[in-house]
């Protein structure tokens, strides 16, 4: 991406989270002016530093001043934990608010493009393998129904006259160092780390998707100068299995106990992305990151965190579970 000039500057909503944080700091090294956005109510694992100008505020605080001058919107603000939603559901209307009013506030105030941030949740036990996005959406959590009510607003501002170029992204399992451990990958390594347990739920058959951060945020930066479908898979079109994980894991501790949980509710067997529509719009792009590689990355970023911030940081999610 082409650095703009200073007053051209791109937005990131939830720009303190996992996947945000990696795109501010990407963004802002190429030398675009950046500004994040987030409340904070959720802290980051890696401090908001490098990542350009800050606003502690949630999105459903953004004024027209915020969105001065803004040439591009990313946004990743979100309720995201999918275990939490079935806890806490009204919480997750706000995914729904938030995109209702940034969307209608851009719309004011003529930001020219958005890229909205969704999931593979969307689909639910998809009929099939890999999954287009013309596939039916069928959420089986909270969390996933909020995203699918993010996309119907979107799509209705993506037929609004004088509403801005808006696309919907969706991830399948974003993993890599920085991710707060709610999620399987950082999660197995933390408890690795700190219990030399690798805790699996179910039998440990179920397969994602997992793509590594620095290949999603590769894939957005390049979405910014390019069209926008209304709609895009970012994944890497391959899956693994939990057991998988685990046994990359283990190569390097063998002495691991593997300790087996219930299964999650509304469990999802298999995520897998159809990437044709995304090879269309990006091109050839550099090979992604393996999943060998990518685990024992993050596996590495938890060995340089202190011992007693792991064990915290575990402590914190099970029993927010």
């Amino acid at each position: 991406m082409q650095k703009k000039s200073s007053s051209d500057r791109i937005l990131i909503t939830g720009g303190a989270g996992f996947i945000g944080g990696h795109l501010a700091r990407a963004l802002t090294a190429s030398g675009e002016e950046v500004t994040v956005l987030d409340d904070l109510r959720v802290p980051p694992m890696v401090p908001p530093e490098g990542t350009g100008k800050f606003l502690e505020k949630p999105v459903l605080a953004l004024e027209d001043r915020d969105l001065a001058d803004v040439r591009l919107v990313y946004h990743l603000a979100s309720y995201k934990s999918v275990p939490r939603s079935f806890k806490q559901p009204l919480d997750y209307l706000d995914n729904v608010d938030s995109g209702r009013h940034l969307l209608s506030l851009c719309t004011d105030v003529g930001v020219p493009k958005v890229i909205v941030g969704s999931t593979c949740e969307v689909y639910g036990e998809a009929g099939t393998l890999p999954t287009p996005e013309t596939g039916p959406l069928s959420p089986r959590s909270p969390y996933a129904a909020s995203k699918v009510g993010l996309e119907m607003v979107a799509r209705a501002h993506q037929r609004a006259a004088g509403a801005p170029e808006v696309g919907v992204v969706r991830f399948f399992n974003v993993y890599g160092p920085g991710e707060r451990p709610d999620a399987l990958v950082p999660r197995l390594c933390g408890t690795l780390l700190s219990r030399n347990e690798l805790p699996v739920e179910g039998d440990g058959e179920q397969r994602r998707d997992f793509t590594y951060i620095t290949d999603v945020v590769d894939r957005l930066i390049a979405l910014a100068d390019r069209p926008l479908a209304p709609v895009v898979n970012l994944g890497s079109g391959r899956s693994s299995s939990v057991n998988d994980v685990v046994r990359i894991l283990r190569e390097g501790s063998p002495g691991a106990e593997v300790t087996r949980n219930a299964s999650r509710p509304n469990e999802i067997r298999e995520f897998r992305a159809d990437t044709t529509l995304q090879d269309r719009l990006l091109g050839s792009r550099p090979a992604g990151v393996a999943i060998e590689e990518g685990v024992l990355r993050t596996l590495e970023w938890w060995q340089s965190r202190d011992p007693d911030d792991i064990r915290q940081r575990i402590f914190q999610e099970e029993g927010a579970d």
